[in-house]
């Protein structure tokens, strides 16, 4: 096996920035949401990211247009529509982070039940760590008023997981711009139209949200999904996926740090307790996708 390239300074510093980015965009979507409807924000989001990148979208890969659609569906209407709904119910931002983490142990039992994958005992140690984590911290009082909103951001985050083993399943049918243009398409008109039926007071929302909501839609579709992403395919196209994925572990640590100081979310030792357990078992699973590299 060739030894591992070191990283370029500017790649260091790409790799470093995306997870303050998605950090940075957690507590930016918590922001949006507490001033506007979440299917709207959401739907926004990826209307704005469409209108950047529609010149990109290239036909679905040819025999496997169904497979594509249905990776659209989940990774795309459900998976953001169900986690911005989540987001919108919840008071606290530091757990839903945690839920968010779900998604790698999730693909892990996707793939094992839907592609037929042999699961070493390593990552399902990660996989239930992760989620007995996840689940510890509903016995906090502070996340337990709030089960229902982390119920829903850890169902979105098992469509991600579902929606990444059916990406894998297309194999390198599609192209990796193309398809944020495609997952944009899906999204805006389903949420925005989710949102006119099912959210209601928009003309006073709009009205009376501040401009730091608003700018914290736009850094959500032109800086993480856009910039970050970006940054994110770059690395990938260089340096194998072990090495760059542990470093996204930083993600949920800015957004614990940042809700803490900006939104004043209460962290209490149960949670951190549960938080740690649970991004121990993303780090195990991700540990067992290297070695098994």
């Amino acid at each position: 096996m060739a030894p591992s390239r070191a990283f370029a300074p500017l790649d260091l510093l790409r790799l470093l920035a995306v997870p303050l980015i998605w950090g940075v965009n957690n507590v930016a979507a918590m922001i949006a949401v507490r001033e506007l409807p979440p299917l709207m924000v959401a739907g926004v989001r990826f209307a704005i990211v469409f209108g950047c990148l529609f010149w990109l979208i290239r036909p679905p890969p040819q025999g496997k247009t169904r497979l594509f659609f249905m990776m659209l569906a989940v990774i795309g209407p459900l998976h953001f529509g169900v986690q911005y709904v989540g987001l919108g119910l919840a008071r606290d931002l530091a757990p839903m982070v945690v839920a968010m983490q779900l998604w790698a142990p999730a693909s892990v039992a996707c793939a094992s039940v839907l592609l037929g994958e042999r699961v070493g005992a390593l990552r399902w140690s990660g996989v239930a760590i992760a989620f007995l984590g996840a689940a510890g911290m509903t016995f906090d009082p502070v996340v337990f008023a709030q089960w229902g909103a982390l119920a829903l951001v850890a169902l979105a985050s098992v469509f991600y997981g579902l929606g990444t083993v059916l990406v894998r399943r297309l194999g390198g049918a599609s192209d990796p711009w193309a398809m944020q243009a495609w997952i944009a398409l899906a999204v805006a008109p389903t949420l925005i139209s989710g949102s006119l039926f099912f959210e209601g007071g928009h003309a006073q929302a709009i009205a009376d949200a501040s401009w730091l909501a608003w700018a914290c839609v736009a850094f959500g579709a032109l800086v993480s999904s856009i910039v970050a992403n970006a940054f994110m395919f770059h690395l990938l196209q260089k340096y194998e996926v072990s090495r760059t994925t542990p470093y996204m572990l930083l993600t949920p640590i800015i957004s614990f740090t940042l809700a803490a100081l900006a939104l004043g979310d209460a962290i209490t030792p149960r949670i951190l307790i549960g938080a740690g357990m649970a991004m121990a078992g993303v780090a195990l699973v991700a540990l067992a996708e290297r070695r098994g590299a």
